[in-house]
């Protein structure tokens, strides 16, 4: 008598992994805390706001993004924000004029009147302003005291335009646009300026005033430092020893970049101020570093030796961690 056997072909079991995967890929997603998904967003803003700059900056065949009015597309625009507008590819209009009153309000549910739309749907607001002066700290040893003059302009993104929640830290958050092309942290604390460093001779500066963004309502949460959703490394960049040019792997004036290591740390995936004062104040100045708690590090300071800063990504977390 010949028996029955049931059982799965292959073709059954492919289809139900296939359906178990689904269902496994909307739970998760189901429980995934939405700052988490907010962050690949808000990385992509900052990303795109800064090769805009870059584009504006190669077509002008400039070194500072330009700050006069334009007539077009409307009298008394701002030419960076036209620009940059341009430079992207939009959802509708765009306004950059100058007098307008375009903010984004944050924490009372409204978007207000941003400058644009991208077509991922982030919006920008505060492209319109001036750039207003500023100083940063020069990145080399010998020059730790001397200021070089810049500017910058206050900016709000929001990741979801119009949608909710509408608030500074979940969906919208603080940048500045430097003059040069950079997009840093932006804060809504006031970090005003500080003492001398002491080991500048007793030399006066006017060290940067980060105001606190006029978006932020009531939030006085230090963004530059504590809440940014991105991550920096700093790499150093020195010459070839002797011994690896004697080793035939790199000839004499060789320059090498790796990432920089304190100690037994690699300074990879840190917050932008940690980054920022580590590798000697490239924006922000000894004193505001000092309030972070950072300092310089003696490994970016030596004969053709210097350190620098790029943008990684969103911080790594795992399923139930928060940066925030």
């Amino acid at each position: 008598m010949k028996k029955n056997i049931n059982g799965w072909t292959m073709a059954e079991l492919v289809v139900s992994m296939l359906v178990l995967a689904i269902l496994m890929i909307l739970s998760v997603q189901a429980i995934k805390p939405k700052k988490m998904k907010t962050l690949p967003y808000a990385f992509a803003a900052v990303r795109n706001l800064n090769d805009a700059a870059k584009y504006v900056l190669n077509q002008k065949g400039a070194t500072s993004l330009p700050d006069g009015p334009v007539a077009y597309p409307v009298a008394n625009s701002n030419e960076t924000c036209v620009l940059m507008a341009e430079a992207m590819s939009l959802v509708g209009d765009y306004n950059c004029v100058k007098t307008a009153s375009i903010n984004l309000a944050s924490g009372e549910g409204s978007t207000g009147m941003p400058n644009f739309r991208a077509s991922n749907l982030t919006s920008y607001a505060g492209l319109q302003k001036d750039f207003t002066s500023t100083y940063r700290g020069a990145a080399s040893d010998a020059g730790k005291c001397a200021t070089v003059e810049t500017a910058a302009k206050d900016v709000m993104f929001d990741i979801d335009g119009d949608d909710g929640p509408n608030e500074v830290g979940k969906d919208q958050f603080p940048i500045k646009l430097l003059q040069t092309g950079e997009v840093i942290p932006g804060t809504c604390s006031n970090i005003s300026p500080g003492a001398t460093p002491s080991d500048c001779a007793g030399e006066t500066f006017n060290n940067p005033t980060f105001l606190k963004h006029p978006n932020c309502g009531t939030d006085t949460t230090v963004y530059i430092n504590e809440k940014e959703p991105f991550a920096y490394t700093i790499y150093k960049s020195r010459l070839a020893t002797d011994a690896e040019v004697a080793s035939g792997a790199y000839q004499a004036g060789d320059r090498i970049v790796e990432p920089l290591v304190v100690g037994n740390e690699t300074m990879a995936e840190i917050s932008f101020a940690k980054a920022d004062c580590i590798a000697r104040g490239n924006v922000l100045t000894r004193t505001q570093c000092a309030r972070f708690g950072y300092s310089p590090s003696s490994s970016c300071t030596g004969e053709g030796v210097y350190c620098f800063v790029r943008q990684a990504k969103p911080f790594s977390m795992n399923l139930f961690a928060l940066p925030y």
